[in-house]
């Protein structure tokens, strides 16, 4: 089976989904992991403008179903994150935004963080909010995915306590094989992989230089922290079916990139995962 290789619209910075969705099949893409919230960390600044959000009115909505189809571009998944997960508002907000992806998007689906609990109490209170969250998830026939993130998801002893904890059958991991080395030092992704690969429903490649803290996460093959052949072979092993999502965030400290400098580094990227073996039968 081939897995279908997506990018994260956010690889396009400020000129958003819309942008995204014109260029990926010059690319040699036909899917997209469609972000449903903006972003500011890390130098990447994404305004709410640029993205499609549970706010969105009706008619944008269904012009934007409409861009989709035009340019034959699919939803591999939507990213959801974004909200503290600890309050009720931020579990309001995710519960619109995994709403919104299922009614516009016919996502099947969505990626999230996990929340940053920093005791036993907030620990508990993200847990049930989870819970709540993979119960909606479930009555719309969607997994709801989280993101290697600090704090619950944070690498391989994490995910697998959480999920254990959970056991929830529509929550499961969103692997991120540069978020694992920003969160941690001294990590290998792919031993981190093998230790969760039964539960990664989605996968976002990144590469990164291998140290903490670093943004640093420029196209994929420029870093080399990354074996992302042996990502790929890990994977295979164990039947995964979900997509592999192109990520690039950016390097800190560097000028705004332009949209041409984005595109390139999104069509490099797919460039090096088909060197390394992805998209094949």
């Amino acid at each position: 089976m081939r897995n279908i290789i997506s990018c994260y619209t956010n690889a396009y910075g400020a000129a958003g989904v819309w942008e995204a969705v014109s260029r990926v099949r010059d690319a040699g893409l036909t899917h997209i992991e469609l972000a449903l919230r903006p972003h500011n960390l890390g130098g990447l600044v994404i305004p709410e403008q640029a993205v499609i959000t549970e706010k969105t009115d009706d008619a944008t909505a269904a012009r934007f179903v409409d861009h989709l189809a035009t340019n034959g571009v699919q939803i591999s998944g939507c990213n959801i994150g974004g909200a503290d997960l600890l309050t009720p508002e931020g579990v309001a907000v995710t519960e619109r935004r995994l709403r919104c992806a299922h009614r516009w998007f016919g996502a099947t689906l969505v990626i999230s963080g996990a929340g940053q609990p920093t005791d036993n109490a907030q620990r508990h209170i993200a847990e049930t909010h989870l819970r709540h969250l993979g119960d909606v998830a479930a009555s719309l026939g969607m997994i709801l995915a989280l993101e290697t993130h600090k704090g619950p998801t944070q690498n391989a002893n994490a995910m697998l306590a959480l999920m254990k904890s959970l056991n929830h059958s529509h929550i499961r991991i969103n692997f991120d094989t540069g978020n694992i080395a920003y969160y941690n030092a001294d990590t290998n992704p792919v031993a981190e992989l093998e230790q969760v690969a039964p539960w990664v429903a989605n996968m976002h490649l990144k590469d990164n230089r291998g140290r903490l803290e670093d943004w640093y996460f420029p196209a994929l093959g420029d870093a080399g922290a990354v074996d992302f052949t042996a990502i790929r072979k890990c994977l295979e092993a164990r039947n995964y079916s979900g997509a592999y999502t192109i990520e690039i965030e950016g390097i800190g400290g560097e000028p705004e990139p332009t949209l041409e400098t984005r595109h390139d580094r999104v069509r490099r990227s797919v460039a090096h995962l088909k060197r390394c073996g992805y998209g094949r039968s």
